[in-house]
């Protein structure tokens, strides 16, 4: 192929923002998202633990907590995305009109709380969790094949597995609550609401509650 000079690419820059459409549905749909580190910063495997830790499954807190003990949602879950030099932390909820308020002071609260007591067995367990879907990706040829690609992509080389699973091990309960208490002080948030959600919170007042 003809070489080109390379694309060089403005740097990310998040914004916050909202955008609210009320619909007359039968659940609200509640989006928050917070600034996270991109797939080269130091920080990327503690944002994933952070993540799994506070609503990757089942046993995460916001699923346990605002589903489970207080019913306030039918589904809740926060999942990290990283890119080159940004990332976005989102916490997305299906829940009622008559909920809505309720669950979102819940969700800012949760964050807040997870900057002091996310407890070692929690991230134990969130270690266990990305190692084991890291191994068990790699039993296909299609996804070994692409996570080659990915890697080259990022780092122009295969890191060994073992380089990995050492940086995710490394990882101890104090690293994720510096990393939390970070984004709940961070001050920049955007949100998104569809359905019934004239009830909800703005986004002035979810960064309010964040900075209290």
């Amino acid at each position: 192929m003809t070489a080109r000079p390379a694309l060089v690419a403005e740097p990310a820059r998040f914004v916050s923002g909202e955008r609210r459409e009320i619909k007359l549905l039968e659940q609200a749909h509640f989006t928050l998202a917070l600034e996270a580190p991109g797939y080269r910063d130091d920080a990327f495997y503690t944002a994933q633990i952070f993540a799994s830790a506070f609503g990757g499954g089942m046993s995460s807190r916001l699923f346990q907590e605002a589903r489970e003990k207080r019913g306030l949602c039918y589904s809740i879950f926060a999942q990290i995305g990283s890119y080159s030099d940004t990332g976005l932390m989102t916490v997305y909820a299906g829940t009622s009109g008559d909920d809505i308020k309720g669950l979102a002071g819940l969700t800012v609260d949760e964050l807040k709380r997870a900057a002091s007591d996310i407890s070692d067995a929690e991230v134990a367990r969130a270690r266990a969790q990305m190692k084991a879907g890291l191994l068990m990706g790699l039993e296909s040829p299609s996804s070994r094949a692409e996570r080659l690609a990915r890697l080259i992509g990022i780092w122009g080389r295969v890191p060994d597995l073992s380089e990995t699973v050492a940086k995710i091990d490394a990882l101890e309960a104090s690293d994720v609550h510096a990393f939390a208490a970070q984004l709940a002080t961070s001050g920049a948030a955007a949100m998104a609401l569809y359905g019934p959600v004239s009830a909800a919170p703005t986004l002035d007042d979810i960064q309010t509650m964040l900075a209290a």
